[in-house]
């Protein structure tokens, strides 16, 4: 199992959507499962009736405050996508790393997404624990 962590520094919902909706759109054919402390969901509609392409309905873009409770089904390709509180990703990447000890060839990537202003101070620790940033355009490798 190779798993690639990715950072992602947002300024705004809005601006987390944006990112997250360009990075999904490319990426349709991934299991994606969502770990948001508190939703994009308005932000997401906001950005899908202004453009052509359509997410998959499937992507949960809501609250999700019960991490013990999601359901993560077994994909070849799996991406998990985290925002909340140090706290909240905390918990919610030891309970991925947990979930997935049971799964065998599985390439998996877990984008942890951080709000700008809570996290400037720490920054460069984050980027350290990282495989690669999340930008509007695309991954790019640290």
């Amino acid at each position: 199992m190779k798993i690639e962590n990715i950072c992602n520094f947002y300024a705004s919902k809005y601006h987390l959507s944006v990112v997250l909706y360009e990075y999904l759109r490319k990426n349709t054919r991934k299991e994606v499962i969502t770990f948001f402390e508190d939703g994009i969901n308005e932000e997401i509609k906001m950005i899908e009736t202004r453009a052509k392409h359509k997410l998959k309905n499937k992507v949960n873009f809501t609250s999700n405050n019960d991490i013990q409770d999601t359901y993560i089904k077994p994909s070849k390709n799996l991406v998990f996508i985290l925002k909340g509180s140090n706290l909240y990703l905390k918990e919610a990447n030891s309970y991925i790393k947990e979930e997935l000890k049971y799964m065998k060839n599985v390439k998996v990537k877990i984008i942890n997404c951080y709000d700008f202003e809570q996290q400037r101070n720490f920054m460069k620790d984050i980027i350290k624990g990282s495989d690669k940033i999340l930008y509007t355009t695309g991954e790019k490798v640290i």
